[in-house]
């Protein structure tokens, strides 16, 4: 593994550069942190900047050569492709021993850090600026906190075999078939990484978890494509790239104020709640599952650690304002206030000499994700730990979009937030969610439906349009439809329309997205007076092709033409 040395049980886990163990390949992630330790070397030599230390947490890899072993060694390549389901799959991959070769070093790191360890996956495939497979492998938390050296240590072996396992899950297949791809070509190392965070009582979590972009596909206000865009939420990174309600804000706009229609509307669609890990005992023992020892808590938990006063503004009710700061009564908005308005830590410096370094380094379009502390006593400094860098896809072919085609009598839809570029002209399938049947109490039902009707067109190798409600590939059912990125892969084009009940902003910051820009699919927002006038009769009136209780799949007669210009952020699909 370049720029790092096999992992010396007498050093022990920390140490100043990268160790591995075993043979084979780190796999995409941890070669991109490897390289991104150099950048930070050769950029930041004093891993400092404005105040703020800067550093790839401490980590150590497994390589893929283990992977290969335990695979052969237990035989497990025959339920692995096999039908079952993803909990019989884990259960075998528990029972699976993973060999008294490397226990040792295992064990060892266990008994030299006693803080929440992140279990990651590192395939070979994962962060490739075709195929990135971005969030399509699960990632472990875990306490690491117990007394017993021999249960740390057992907690560390079932998070590593589970993450082995989720190559193999459902969703994953999917994902593989969806680029015709054969999964036994993959190998999987992984990373065992320190998390970043403070313990608060019986939580650990980081004050912010981040994803920065230097290409915003959604800009708004004065905010350019290449300005970028970075999400902020508190608590564990989960809430970014699920795509939960997080702060998004240009780094060159720090200040801009927030697309809302007003401050009842920052209430409602600002982050609530937050990830931590559960450094208490664990109510429910169940190594098949990624949650296992994470929990989710009011933002008003974190208020009582002090964590709140350094990144929320308080919105006073009787003067219909938001005010900076916590120091006064009234509901808490997590909208990074203090840090990019007031800038009491020059959170935002760093965010754009990040973009600057990284894009300048990799010479492409970047995507970063990040966890920061800021400890509510001010006697440590803070804290910024790098944790992921991958490529953004990004199409320079020049669309046009003239007048004229805005009045196209033939349109059927038109938009002003494009995410996406290119010009298509042989799309003959649509999907679409039937609006009478449409609720989102049926967002699960929707998700499995679409899944089959995926699976068949990825069959006929058919691209189509994909057409439904609220945020697609949202972690949350009541926001919109709850879909996997392998469950809808065979769309070209996808469109989010809205509902008088069901409008939400976009998300950036999640998996499902970054596999949308990486396989060049157009995703259409129609705002909600565009939603009125699509014509759902004349796509009912087309060729059925099938039915079900909540979806339409129907083939036209003449290919529609889809344009959009990432330039602008426009695009128009013609019947």
């Amino acid at each position: 593994m370049e720029q790092g040395k096999r992992f010396d049980r007498l050093s022990g886990f920390f140490s100043d550069t990268f160790t591995y163990i075993g043979r084979g390949r780190p796999g995409g992630k941890a070669s991109g942190l490897a390289f991104m330790q150099e950048t930070i070397k050769k950029h930041f030599p004093e891993q400092e900047y404005e105040g703020i230390n800067l550093s790839i947490p401490s980590m150590t890899v497994l390589l893929s050569g283990v992977f290969e072993d335990f695979m052969k060694e237990n035989k497990l390549y025959e339920i692995a492709l096999s039908d079952a389901s993803d909990v019989e799959i884990a259960l075998a991959f528990q029972t699976a021993s993973l060999g008294a070769m490397f226990a040792g070093d295992l064990r060892s790191i266990i008994e030299s850090i006693k803080q929440p360890l992140a279990i990651r996956s590192s395939s070979i495939f994962e962060d490739s600026i075709d195929d990135p497979f971005a969030g399509v492998y699960e990632t472990k938390m875990i306490p690491n906190n117990q007394i017993d050296k021999d249960h740390r240590f057992r907690v560390l072996i079932e998070a590593i075999k589970f993450v082995y396992a989720s190559l193999f899950f459902q969703n994953s297949k999917d994902y593989f078939t969806s680029l015709n791809r054969d999964i036994r070509d993959e190998r999987m190392a992984i990373i065992i990484q320190e998390v970043v965070g403070q313990r608060h009582e019986n939580l650990f979590y980081p004050t912010i978890s981040g994803v920065i972009k230097s290409y915003n596909f959604y800009p708004s206000n004065n905010a350019t494509h290449e300005e970028g865009i970075a999400t902020l939420a508190l608590g564990l990174g989960k809430t970014v790239v699920e795509g939960e309600k997080a702060w998004s804000f240009s780094p060159v706009h720090p200040t801009a104020p927030p697309p809302f229609n007003n401050n009842h509307d920052i209430l409602k669609y600002t982050q609530t709640e937050f990830w931590a890990i559960n450094m208490d005992s664990v109510c429910c023992y169940d190594p098949t599952q990624e949650t296992e020892y994470l929990c989710k808590k009011s933002i008003y938990d974190a208020e009582d650690h002090g964590t709140l006063s350094q990144i929320c503004s308080t919105y006073d009710y009787t003067n219909d304002r938001v005010n900076i700061g916590t120091s006064e009564a009234g509901s808490r908005i997590v909208n990074f206030a203090p840090i990019l308005q007031v800038e009491t830590i020059k959170v935002n410096s760093i965010i754009q000499k990040l973009l600057e370094v990284c894009e300048a380094e990799t010479g492409n379009k970047v995507e970063m994700e990040f966890a920061m502390t800021i400890d509510p006593d001010k006697i440590d400094k803070p804290r910024f730990g790098f944790l992921q860098l991958r490529p953004i896809s990004i199409s320079d072919k020049v669309v046009e979009i003239s007048e004229e085609l805005y009045n196209e009598p033939n349109m059927l839809i038109h938009s002003e937030q494009v995410m996406g570029n290119g010009l298509l002209s042989n799309i003959e399938d649509i999907v679409f969610v039937k609006p009478e049947a449409f609720d989102p109490k049926t967002s699960i039902a929707i998700t499995s439906e679409l899944a089959d009707l995926n699976k068949k067109l990825l069959d006929e190798k058919k691209k189509y349009l994909l057409l439904g409600f609220g945020r697609w590939g949202t972690s949350d059912p009541w926001k919109g439809i709850p879909v996997k990125w392998s469950q809808i892969s065979g769309a070209k084009v996808i469109v989010e329309a809205v509902l008088p009940e069901l409008s939400f902003d976009f998300s950036q910051g999640s998996h499902f997205f970054h596999n949308m820009t990486s396989h060049s699919v157009i995703y259409f927002s129609a705002d909600k007076e565009m939603s009125d006038k699509i014509d759902w009769a004349w796509l009912k009136s087309q060729e059925l092709v099938e039915e079900t209780d909540y979806l339409m799949h129907v083939r036209v007669l003449k290919p529609i033409i889809i344009y959009a210009d990432g330039r602008s952020g426009k695009g128009v699909i013609i019947r």
